[in-house]
């Protein structure tokens, strides 16, 4: 016990020595800084007299007035060197603006190096409040209530004693009241912790008013901020918005607790506007926020109306009164850019940390009328507000897609035997809404013409509402509700087209004629399916092309680009989905029509913007159609179906190598003119060579006609042998000057394989004619095929060693002479070798004279070049 009561003494004398020592050392900067300011001032007025007393001496002085003037011949040659003065050129910095963030930590680090003894000597007392607190607790030389008293008396004292230097102001004059608030912090937190004691460990207080006492506490802190200055700012609204995780009531009831935190943000709103401290803000919207999504996991089905209510209320009071005031005064009207309604902090922030986790909960949660309720005056309130204040003109598309959300969640439709089924429920609400967001955008588009956000409110809020209760709807109920769609999404779009012939804006023109098509698009589709939908998607694109051409508008590319996206993605997997497997149009396999179409629009699309990205985009879509095209048609009209990857046959193998390695050609030719995307397009293509090459390996080493029993035609030179290595060894050709300028090495490499492939498809071509469908070598070779081989080859030969000399390449002319060595060399020992006779001799006289023959020819070409 001795141990402790000295151990508390120590720690006593220490708090009050240092902050003695703040005290101290406060007051001596005071007057050293004093001090400075007088000698600036003293050093400023004795400049001033000296610059004086040379004014009024200048025009006085006869040494001045008599001299004599010196001219340019009286100076020296040697010393005179005219020197020509050249303009400095002052190259302009513009200082880049600091975040908010940065200012923040700024005005931090500057207040705490000014102000750091002052600082720690709050927490110094507040620590000693604690501790004595503590030891009250422990040492037991008083009562319960003595203790506490005596605690309560020390920190009310610190906060009289700072509300007395406050309004005094002797010591503390231009410190900015940091010395009375770091005091009064020190007594609010010994309160607090007193107050909790009392709760916590002695239970001599119940829970309601450990409540009420800790918030009295915390509110009675954050009054004083406005008068002492934020530092007990951000103790008094940290503490009021803590106050329920230390005390439990254990009513669980959700009412309560939202109605205090409410009672605190408010109070908080106030502090932070008095004290005008943007980080005290922070501290509020974390605060708030953080008891809200607390509350999203206590609400039951009967409490959804009070959790919705706290979410709107939220909005109001910290986004919309922060805003406009109380009376929702009308702030700005006039229309932004697409930049400026996007980076709006911290309205959009704020807006999406309540609405975002309210539909999150709205779709987990069973169907609740409460959730309908409070989802329409959601967009209700968003619609309003978007009046008060054209920055907030984003919001309109908040709206719509919590319409979506909305109509998602809502009752759902089972049975569709009543025919009247399309106007309840789901389908009743989504109706209804696509209605009134439509006249809501059209009424305030023609109110506000240049504000953009309505115009495409009006155009779209239809076709995305109806599109989403078209793919919510089953089959089955389709012909029902088809009809009345239709009609509406035709009226629609009759209006909208009647809104283009009367708007002077060239964006509201755009609007609505994009808003016009998207609905006669949808009626289409509706009638299409599959590969219908995909056609209907495709004009789509090519449309809003045609629009933006004729009305010469700087829309955003993004749109576009995400509906081109979805629509390769659709036919990328189309191949492979089970209902396009026998699908048909006008007769023909799908494949026939949709990728052809879609080639011919997208590059028609293409023709309509010159020079830009979303060119280089749309011709890669066209691109990639027509690689989806050569590898499934060929696919599915050689073999039967489409290729199945991890299943392959040897003929799809074939196939799926060729045309691999000719969109990786094609990718690579495209990547030199594709700009910004040249590198994806590179990439892909290298990707796709390397698939192709794996292939052709398996194909050679393992699935060869040459070496197995595998049928490939019996029709000469048209048959499986062109597409097995002749067609690799000429893309294989071509990859290697397309590669050339990234990697020498490796398009000598691919030379190299292009040779190989067209050495193994000759010779595969010429035992195909020989010996029909099958060519695998344990087949007898008769001599007229060996001879064949010879005669070919030489000619093969000579003609390479004639371009080589036509076109002056010195590596043709080698690789020609090397076919025409191989083959002197074939002829001696394996043509000759069973010769005799007269044939023997004739042989000899028939190659003899060959070779001199071409020998006389290339002398010839050779003199042809010098000349």
């Amino acid at each position: 016990m001795d141990e402790l009561i000295g151990l508390a003494i120590i720690i006593s004398i220490a708090i009050v020595a240092g902050a003695i020592c703040g005290l101290v050392a406060l007051v001596q900067l005071n007057s050293l800084k004093q001090e400075v300011a007088a000698l600036k001032l003293k050093l400023f007025q004795f400049e001033l007299n000296a610059n004086a007393a040379i004014n009024e001496k200048s025009p006085a002085d006869p040494q001045i007035d008599n001299a004599k003037s010196l001219h340019r011949s009286d100076i020296p040659a040697a010393v005179y060197k005219p020197v020509s003065i050249k303009p400095t050129s002052v190259r302009k910095t513009i200082a880049k603006k600091p975040s908010s963030i940065e200012l923040l930590f700024k005005q931090l680090r500057a207040g705490f190096e000014q102000n750091w003894m002052t600082w720690i000597g709050a927490i110094a007392l507040a620590l000693g409040g604690v501790f004595l607190a503590k030891y009250s607790l422990e040492a037991g030389l008083l009562s319960p209530a003595m203790r506490l008293s005596a605690g309560g008396l020390f920190g009310v004292g610190l906060i009289a004693a700072a509300t007395y230097l406050h309004y005094k102001r002797i010591v503390f004059e231009g410190f900015n009241n940091y010395i009375p608030a770091a005091l009064a912090s020190g007594g609010f937190i010994t309160c607090f912790a007193l107050m909790f004691l009392a709760y916590n460990s002695f239970s001599m207080l119940s829970a309601e008013w450990a409540f009420i006492g800790l918030a009295v506490i915390a509110l009675c802190a954050s009054a004083m901020a406005i008068k002492l200055g934020p530092l007990l700012a951000v103790i008094g609204i940290i503490g009021a918005y803590s106050v329920p995780i230390w005390v439990n009531t254990g009513s669980g009831q959700l009412f309560s607790l939202l109605i205090y935190v409410a009672l605190v943000s408010v109070a908080a709103t106030v502090v932070a506007q008095k004290v005008k401290r943007v980080w005290l803000w922070y501290l509020l919207w974390v605060g708030h926020i953080s008891w809200y999504l607390v509350g999203l996991t206590l609400f039951t089905y009967d409490t959804v109306w009070l959790i919705g209510a706290f979410a709107l209320l939220s909005i109001l009071g910290l986004i919309a009164i922060a805003r406009l005031g109380l009376t929702f005064k009308t702030l700005e009207v006039r229309p932004h850019s697409f930049k400026r309604l996007v980076n709006l902090f911290p309205d959009h922030g704020l807006l999406l940390a309540f609405i975002a986790p309210l539909m999150v909960a709205m779709l987990l949660s069973v169907f609740n009328i409460q959730w309908q309720i409070v989802a329409l005056l959601s967009i209700v309130l968003l619609l309003f507000l978007v009046l008060k204040n054209s920055r907030w003109d984003a919001w309109q598309g908040v709206s719509l897609v919590i319409a979506l959300l909305l109509v998602n969640s809502a009752e759902q439709t089972y049975t569709f035997d009543d025919a009247l089924f399309i106007f309840k429920n789901e389908y009743g609400l989504g109706l209804l809404l696509a209605l009134g967001l439509s006249g809501y955008g059209l009424y305030f588009g023609n109110i506000y013409p240049k504000r953009l956000t309505f115009h495409l409110l009006a155009s779209l809020s239809m076709f995305a509402l109806v599109g989403a209760l078209y793919a919510m709807i089953p089959n089955t109920a389709l012909a029902t509700a088809y009809p009345l769609w239709a009609v509406l999404l035709c009226l629609m779009s009759a209006v909208l087209i009647k809104f283009t012939q009367h708007q002077t804006t060239l964006w509201q023109r755009f609007s609505y004629w994009v808003g016009a098509n998207a609905n006669i698009t949808l009626a289409i589709t509706m009638l299409l399916s599959d590969s219908g939908l995909t056609i209907a998607l495709a004009v789509q694109v090519l449309l809003l092309s045609l629009l933006i051409k004729k009305y010469n508008v700087a829309m955003p590319h993004w749109p576009i680009k995400a509906l081109v996206a979805a629509l390769l993605l659709r036919l990328t997997l189309s191949p492979w989905t089970p209902s396009y497997e026998e699908l048909t149009l006008f007769d023909l396999h799908w494949s026939l029509v949709v990728y052809p179409l879609c080639i011919g629009l997208f590059f028609t699309a293409a023709k309509c913007f010159n020079a830009s990205q979303l060119k280089i985009w749309l011709e890669g879509a066209a691109l990639h159609c027509l690689a989806l095209f050569v590898t499934t048609e060929t696919s599915y009209q050689l073999v039967g179906h489409y290729p199945q990857l991890f299943s392959l046959s040897f003929y799809e193998q074939v196939l799926l190598s060729c045309n691999l390695l000719g969109l990786g050609c094609v990718y690579l030719y495209r990547a030199q003119s594709a700009g910004q995307l040249g590198q994806l397009y590179r990439t892909a293509g290298l990707i796709l060579s390397a698939l192709a090459g794996l292939l052709l390996i398996k194909t050679t080493l393992g699935d060869n006609p040459l070496l197995m029993r595998l049928y490939v035609g019996e029709t000469p030179i048209f048959n499986w042998v062109i597409l097995i290595w002749l067609v690799p060894s000429l893309l294989a050709l071509w990859l290697a000057s397309l590669v050339k300028s990234l990697n020498a090495k490796l398009s000598q490499i691919t030379l190299g394989v292009s040779g190989l492939l067209a050495l193994l498809a000759i010779n595969t071509l010429i035992r195909q004619y020989w010996q029909g469908g099958f060519i695998y070598l344990d087949k007898a070779t008769s001599d007229a095929e060996l001879y064949s081989y010879s005669v070919i080859w030489l000619l093969l030969g000579a003609l390479v060693v004639i371009a080589g000399h036509l076109k002056q390449q010195r590596l043709l002319q080698n690789v020609g002479l090397g076919i025409l060595g191989a083959v002197i060399v074939k002829v001696f020992l394996i043509d000759m070798a069973n010769l005799t006779g007269l044939l023997k001799a004739l042989s000899f006289i028939g190659l003899g004279l060959s070779l001199v023959g071409l020998s006389w020819l290339f002398q010839k070409l050779r003199k042809r070049n010098y000349s």
